[in-house]
Parts: structure tokens; sequence; C-alpha cells
């Protein structure tokens, strides 16, 4: 219980992770700049269960600091920026001292550029299970997802299951999150961007929000076109669709997950853990998108479908 924890961001996913940590009795500082820096100065770190109503606002005390020092030594640092922010990131991580750090970032470049320049053996690869926003008052109301829907999911770089990698699993179960180990974090997280980029593309093309796409019928008819169309590509590529649960995505019939589109969209579900971050982290999907559409050619594969998805070039047939 005496870990150093830093959590690199203050976003949604760095607020989070940071404050229950902290309730689960860790010591944790929490980086932070501007707006949000004097938010958390003045008011501290504010989180409310959303999809809750009974649930009361929570002040949760943790250390706020502006920067990272050379010498600022952690057990664990977790990086919770936003993909296209990590390159500006990572000199300032490798001229730490600390041993671990956690990225909490989608990827699909694999693991190299980081351990590279962050130190080889310093990098473990994670993915948040936490959705939510920050309101302009600087109050967190976030929804942790399930273990069965998409619980954190961590793991070392190279598939091995270190004495590290045991006990961050054991401190993010004590601080609540349903959390797994994952094999083979590489494929995990290209297989992710299989799923939330056309989710995302999906939105940005209907040109409103989740719920206004709940009833484009077009827009979620080129949607399942898109998904269908990654997910073979992660298969036939060799990558591996992974975990294994989502390989269905290859071969269900386009109306049928037009249907359930539709109704995942219109739920209060998909406001919290799709809409939210999809509408205020547009430069982020389209990098990632990007990322995913190039790492598809580089594998000799064009994804046509996510390409018309992305420009709003759709096709109803």
């Amino acid at each position: 219980m005496n870990k150093r924890i830093l959590i690199f961001g203050s976003g949604v996913i760095g607020s989070v992770y940071g404050g229950l940590l902290a309730k689960a009795g860790y010591d944790v500082s929490l980086l932070a700049r501007g707006k949000r820096l004097k938010d958390l100065q003045e008011k501290g770190l504010l989180l409310r269960r959303a999809m809750r109503p009974q649930a009361e606002t929570e002040t949760v005390g943790v250390r706020v600091v502006p920067e990272l020092c050379p010498d600022d030594a952690y057990d664990y640092v977790f990086v919770t920026l936003r993909a296209e922010q990590v390159e500006e990131a990572l000199p300032v991580l490798a001229a730490n001292t600390s041993s671990c750090f956690v990225f909490m970032v989608n990827h699909a470049e694999g693991y190299d550029r980081w351990e590279s320049t962050v130190g080889k053996g310093r990098v473990i690869a994670a993915f948040p299970g936490v959705g939510g926003r920050v309101d302009e008052e600087g109050k967190v109301f976030y929804s942790l997802t399930g273990r069965l829907i998409q619980p954190t999911t961590l793991g070392e770089p190279d598939g091995s299951l270190t004495p590290r990698i045991r006990e961050l699993h054991r401190m993010l179960l004590r601080a609540g999150f349903p959390t797994v180990i994952n094999r083979n974090m590489d494929a995990w997280q290209k297989t992710h961007l299989a799923l939330v980029c056309p989710l995302a593309c999906a939105i940005y093309c209907d040109g409103g929000n989740s719920r206004t796409l709940a009833n484009n019928r077009q827009v979620l008819i080129q949607l399942s076109k898109a998904l269908r169309e990654t997910f073979a590509f992660i298969h036939r590529s060799g990558i591996g669709i992974t975990p294994g649960k989502y390989r269905f995505m290859r071969v269900v019939p386009l109306t049928v997950m037009r249907f359930v589109l539709s109704h995942i969209y219109a739920s209060s579900w998909a406001e919290t853990f799709i809409d939210d971050h999809t509408r205020h982290a547009r430069g982020e999907m389209m990098h990632l998108t990007e990322a995913l559409i190039a790492l598809a050619a580089r594998h000799g594969c064009e994804l046509i479908e996510l390409g018309r998805l992305l420009t709003g070039r759709i096709d109803s047939k």
C-alpha cells in the first residue's frame, strides 16, 4: 500500500484511475496543466458516478503537480493521454527515473517506439475500462465498463507474466476496476481499433450524436459494412482477433448488425461510453483511424468501406 503512483494526464481516464486508486489507499499524484490544474487546485478532484441518479459527488484527496521532473521517482506512472499527444510526452517520460510506465493509450503501431525512447523494460501496455466526461466546473462524471464488455486490460509488451504485471493487476482490482491480463496486447489494441474507429466515424458521418445516429439507417448500414471489413482484415492479416468474442463480427448479417447497432446507439450506455469521448476527441479518433488504414495498407489491404464512412461517401445498398 506504500506504492507511489503518478497519473500523467488529468482528463476523464486519469482522474478516475487516480481517484479510485487514491481511495484504495495508494499514494497518488495527478499531473495537470492549464484550466484543469487550476480547477483541481481550487476544488480538488471531484468524482460522480454516471447513470446512478442517487450517486453523490465525492472529493478525493490526491496531490496535484504541474510537471514531471527527471528525479521524481514513482513506482508506476500511468500515461493517460490521447494517442496524438504521446509523441510529445515521450522525451519527458524518458528523462524521468521511474521504472514503470503504464501506457493507457489506444495504439496501432506496436511498442518499439515507446520502448526505444522510454527504455526497454519500462513499458506496460494497457487500456482503460472507463467512460465519462468532465463538466465546465471540473466535475468528472464516470462509469466503469464491466468485465464482460471491456475491463481494464493490461500486459507486458512481450506477453510474459511478470511480478509487476501481477502486482498491478491486484492493485487495480483492489481499487474497484474489473481488470484482466492479456498475453497479446498488440493484437488486443489493434482489434479494439477495428471496433472503435468505425463506431466513431459513423457519428462524424451522421453529423450529430449517438441518438441521432441510432435513426440514420444509411449510415448504420455503412457502419456495419465497415465493421465487417475491419475485423476481416484483423483476421486475415494474421494479427488475430483478440479477444476471440469479436470473431462473429466478420460473418454477422448486415441487417442484424444494423439492428443491434441502432439499439446500442439509442442507449444511455452509448452516451457515456461512445458519444462523449467520440465528440470531444475527434483529433484522436481521426489519428487512430488513419493509423488503422495505414496498418492495413502495410498488410496489402485497403479498407474501402471504412474510407467511405470516413469521407461520407456512403452507399445504402
